[in-house]
């Protein structure tokens, strides 16, 4: 029997808990008897899952960073005395059965959203580093599904050092998948040679699971879902960071009013619990509150993703509420800062909607939302046709033929 691990996960952040979905379904599909155990970040109640979850946080990650789990008499000690100070019980015997996990394993796949690039401090992009570390530490294979890397210009005295660190590190990967241009050609720079460029995991490969296939108990009537044919509306605290916060603000609630104005049903979905407390504040900007409905809640990344299915379109910020919308081949008009999502949206013949939220032409931004009204229908056509390309073939399957060393091409042919 196959025994695989899954790192990188964030079950309270949806894209992140989508990407791990979707690695997990699909590893289950390709060998239906594995074990697929998920190491998470942040658990959100691992109890209420259908899988296996073990808490890869900061306290797990530092005992494996420094080697300290296989000190087998210290380990319970002080993760005894750890447990006592944070008044948590979740850590007994996780360390031994990590380790376990991990000697036991045939793979790790990492499928973290972004943590190595000068978007996030060193410590974030050390993070992944040290699963790799970890992975090479017991001899065990590991893969890096897609996801963004770079740039690498952190502007400190030290980045050359952790630079060489990162390419030293990264070697051992079996395969790195980077989720755009930028990232693959930075990886590349640095001399790699196991790295793939491919688009998000929840695109390429076609099986999604239900809500009541992921929990071991779900209440699917407690979900409130949009009206068929009205307009989503997606915001992003981190454009309040990005952006100029005054002139983001406004930028919303013009764009709200806009909708209303030309007769849209409008409703403001928060994929993030993060964006909650701004809805009143973009709100309270526009002409007439009354006409926008939100919908608001801890939602998994399922019910989004049917939630969403039902627009005829969405403005959205948050990457993967957009990645949602294209797995149904809904348009989206985009607002962003990073290269990830121009990439995304160039996968799709869409990139006349993406708008950098550093540098907005709130007019031109006014327009494209007239002409998406005017051309959804004839956009979600075309979404549609590159989808049928993109899943075609799947990422997972081509990260198991490289882990297997199996050739692709004849692999493809046998499914």
């Amino acid at each position: 029997m196959k025994r695989f691990i899954i790192t990188g996960i964030q079950m309270r952040n949806k894209g992140s808990q989508a990407m791990f979905l979707s690695l997990y379904y699909a590893l289950k599909s390709i060998y239906k008897n594995c074990e697929v155990t998920a190491f998470a970040f942040k658990m959100d109640l691992p109890e209420q899952y259908s899988f296996e979850m073990l808490p890869y946080d900061d306290y797990t990650r530092f005992l494996f960073k420094y080697h300290l789990n296989d000190i087998p008499f210290a380990t319970p000690i002080l993760t005894h005395f750890v447990g006592k100070t944070k008044k948590n019980d979740k850590w007994d015997g996780m360390p031994q059965e990590m380790t376990a996990a991990i000697q036991a394993a045939d793979a790790i796949f990492d499928a973290s959203g972004y943590t190595l690039g000068s978007g996030w401090s060193k410590e974030g992009g050390r993070r992944l580093l040290d699963t790799v570390k970890t992975a090479k530490r017991y001899n065990t294979k590991i893969i890096l599904m897609p996801q963004s890397f770079g740039p690498f210009d952190w502007g400190a005295d030290d980045d050359a050092d952790f630079i060489e660190e990162v390419k030293d590190v990264l070697v051992y990967a079996t395969r790195i998948y980077a989720r755009e241009q930028e990232g693959y050609e930075c990886l590349k720079s640095l001399g790699l040679q196991n790295v793939e460029l491919s688009a998000d995991i929840v695109i390429r490969e076609k099986f999604f699971p239900d809500a009541s296939e992921i929990f071991l108990s779900h209440d699917a009537e407690s979900t409130t879902y949009p009206a068929h044919g009205s307009v989503g509306f997606i915001v992003n605290e981190n454009l309040f960071r990005i952006g100029d916060p005054d002139a983001v603000l406004d930028l919303y609630a013009r764009m709200l009013d806009k909708l209303a104005d030309d007769g849209e049903n409008v409703y403001i979905l928060t994929t993030s619990t993060a964006d909650v407390d701004l809805v009143e504040g973009i709100l309270a900007k526009t002409a007439n509150r009354e006409k926008f409905s939100l919908i608001s809640g801890e939602y998994s990344s399922p019910e989004l993703i049917d939630m969403i299915a039902r627009f005829k379109y969405v403005v959205a910020s948050r990457y993967h509420s957009v990645v949602f919308a294209y797995r149904n081949a809904v348009p989206a008009i985009i607002l962003g800062w990073a290269t990830k999502y121009s990439d995304l949206a160039l996968h799709f013949g869409q990139q006349d909607y993406v708008f950098d939220i550093r540098s907005t032409d709130v007019e031109r931004i006014i327009d494209q939302i007239e002409k998406m009204g005017a051309n959804y229908q004839q956009e979600s056509q075309r979404i549609r046709d590159r989808l049928e390309h993109i899943q075609a073939t799947s990422v997972v399957q081509h990260a198991v033929a490289a882990l297997e060393d199996w050739d692709f091409p004849v692999l493809m042919r046998a499914l």
